[in-house]
């Protein structure tokens, strides 16, 4: 491995959606950036085609010699599974890409491993295109990045009240992020990234943006369809925790939350 370019740990998380996976495959393919591992998993799928996800292992083999594929033994939850994932890794950065998403372009894993050797990012969020069956859409940018940069508190309090704007298919991380924080909390089932993004806002950590779309998201895959009642019981969880210990967060924030337990808690019922 060469010295300036640090190792790229990419991971293809699969939950009962191998068959799409081919274009994702190409799309790793096709990728400039040359110090990558890649690890398929799969979280225990009931309907996955093992033969289909090892024949494109074989085939990122060719220009990736450093693949491993697992298949866990039962489905462990979207956290546990990517807690596997991450202590399996060995890159300084870890980059993800699902069955049907695709990298947005040839330049894409090079672009975010510069931009976060650059920065020292510990966290990295960017853009992505949602395609839909009839069209593309481009999702605007400019006021996460604006609100990372000078107003992380405001943009927590938004993300709690309102949604969230940091989209997990399009934010990378690096190993230093894990070590410094610990791994996603196991407290949570299918919610990663949510509850640890609003973590880190509220215990002033640093998110770096990139004003650059890296990801094309297929709408209609496992994590875009209806809600699913696991997440709302982690959504739950969460807030009973950020009520529980609301430091870092807005008075008015505070008074939302617990103004609206009781109508989210019907959700997961």
């Amino acid at each position: 491995m060469k010295e300036n370019k640090p190792l790229v740990s990419l991971w293809i998380l699969m939950y009962n959606n191998s068959s799409d996976l081919k274009e994702t495959v190409d799309s790793v393919l096709m990728q400039d950036y040359e110090e990558i591992e890649v690890l398929f998993s799969d979280d225990g799928s009931t309907k996955i085609d093992r033969d289909a996800v090892e024949k494109e292992a074989e085939r990122v083999r060719k220009k990736y010699p450093e693949v491993r594929v697992y298949f866990n033994p039962e489905n462990v939850g979207t956290v546990a599974h990517i807690n596997s994932v991450i202590e399996r890794s060995k890159g300084k950065y870890f980059v993800s890409c699902c069955p049907g998403d695709r990298f947005h372009s040839s330049d894409t894993v090079r672009c975010i491993a510069e931009r976060m050797e650059k920065k020292h990012s510990l966290m990295l969020t960017t853009r992505r295109n949602d395609i839909y069956p009839d069209r593309i859409s481009v999702k605007p940018p400019v006021i996460t990045g604006t609100a990372l940069r000078f107003a992380p508190r405001l943009l927590c309090d938004y993300m709690l009240r309102k949604r969230n704007l940091i989209s997990g298919c399009c934010t990378f991380t690096a190993r230093e992020l894990f070590e410094r924080y610990g791994k996603y909390d196991t407290d949570y089932r299918l919610l990663e990234d949510y509850p640890y993004v609003i973590d880190l806002l509220r215990n002033g950590a640093r998110i770096d943006f990139m004003n650059l779309v890296t990801i094309d998201h297929s709408i209609g895959g496992v994590s875009t369809g209806k809600i699913h009642p696991l997440i709302w019981k982690d959504i739950v969880c969460m807030r009973k925790k950020l009520l529980k210990d609301p430091h870092g967060l807005m008075k008015r924030t505070v008074s939302f939350l617990a103004e609206t337990q009781k109508e989210i808690s019907k959700e997961a019922d």
